[in-house]
């Protein structure tokens, strides 16, 4: 127990985190005085402390930190959003894509009905970006819009 103790005061010097830190400091503890009453101290659970205390013991040091978290599985597979996101890349619509023509294309293609907003969410992950569309003068003469078209034209830059 000694042993343990040495090891976690050299460990403590060298570790920066302080979430880290804390943690040690509390399988420390754990190894001297009852985990409810290090709980107390640290204002947590003794479930809590035992938990750290027993990912000390199996992994050392690197147990103790957060382990990242996969989050929920997608709905499709990544062969079919590489497709999908080639589909629309492709397909050159000349007014852009609507987001409810791109639920309706991964419905289509993969049998799965997204919300509108996680369509947005995927077709931005490809790089692509929702433009709502500029309003345009209700009495406005096709002459008068071609020639500032005309006039204009050399300052509009499409980047690719």
């Amino acid at each position: 127990m000694a042993n343990v103790t040495s090891n976690i005061n050299a460990t403590l010097k060298r570790i920066k985190d302080p979430v880290i830190q804390n943690r040690l400091l509390m399988v420390r503890e754990a190894y001297h005085q009852p985990l409810r009453d290090v709980a107390a101290s640290y204002g947590c659970t003794h479930g809590k402390v035992d938990y750290w205390k027993k990912r000390y013991e199996k992994s050392g040091v690197f147990g103790l930190y957060t382990k990242k978290q996969s989050g929920r599985p997608r709905k499709i597979s990544k062969k079919q959003e590489i497709n999908l996101r080639r589909t629309v890349r492709r397909h050159n619509i000349k007014q852009g894509w609507q987001t409810k023509q791109i639920r309706q294309l991964i419905h289509e293609e993969a049998g799965v009905k997204y919300s509108f907003r996680q369509a947005i969410r995927i077709t931005q992950s490809w790089g692509l970006g929702k433009i709502k569309p500029r309003p345009r003068y209700a009495f406005s003469k096709q002459e008068d819009r071609d020639n500032f078209i005309k006039k204009t034209k050399n300052f509009w830059h499409v980047s690719h």
